[in-house]
């Protein structure tokens, strides 16, 4: 009885995992999207962050805002590397190619090597909306290398409405937010460099 019991258990098991094959994992990456402007050229050398990062977002699973106070992680859509790095990695390719600085460096950096103009930033909000909106909120500033303030603080809430409901176009959208946050911060730079 019992060895029939078990051989059950077993056969329903195997039926139910052969049943339900595993998802395949995909992942992402956000992508620079400003083309290469000609004209605007930096003389001196940048600096990129710090960059502070929400808790939140530390993990590879892409995330959903369900509303206000909750957000779910996807099982099999995630990230190709942590996604600090590559949101990091993606402002400077947009800067480069709207600003084209002198040098253009990411914290943290050596004190006898700090650029002339740095550009701390801070994220608190980077996800998309389960009805497709994606939202960058963030206060970045512009400091020279003396720690004075070139151009004070400012917020930046980018919205950016997804093409459809799938996980690449929510990254897509994604990428659209930070290419219009370089924009502004480009302007800035451009702006204190005169």
């Amino acid at each position: 009885m019992i060895r029939t019991t078990l051989l059950a258990i077993i056969v329903t098991t195997l039926t139910a995992c052969a049943g339900n094959p595993p998802q395949s994992v995909r992942l992402y990456q956000l992508s620079a999207r400003l083309a290469p402007t000609t004209g605007v050229s930096l003389a001196q050398s940048i600096g990129i962050g710090p960059l502070k990062w929400p808790e939140y977002l530390n993990r590879r699973a892409l995330i959903t805002r369900l509303d206000a106070g909750s957000i779910e992680a996807a099982e099999n859509d995630r990230w190709a590397e942590p996604l600090d790095s590559n949101f990091e990695r993606v402002l400077r390719d947009n800067l480069a190619r709207q600003i084209n600085p002198q040098r253009l460096q990411s914290h943290p950096w050596s004190l006898n090597d700090a650029p002339a103009i740095n550009v701390p930033v801070e994220v608190l909000q980077f996800d998309t909306s389960a009805q497709g909106e994606t939202v960058l909120r963030v206060r970045w500033r512009i400091v020279g290398r003396d720690r004075k303030e070139l151009l004070g603080e400012r917020s930046s809430e980018i919205r950016v409405k997804a093409k459809d409901g799938s996980p690449a176009s929510a990254v897509a959208a994604q990428s659209e937010a930070l290419a219009r946050l370089s924009e502004a911060i480009g302007k800035g730079l451009v702006g204190v460099a005169k």
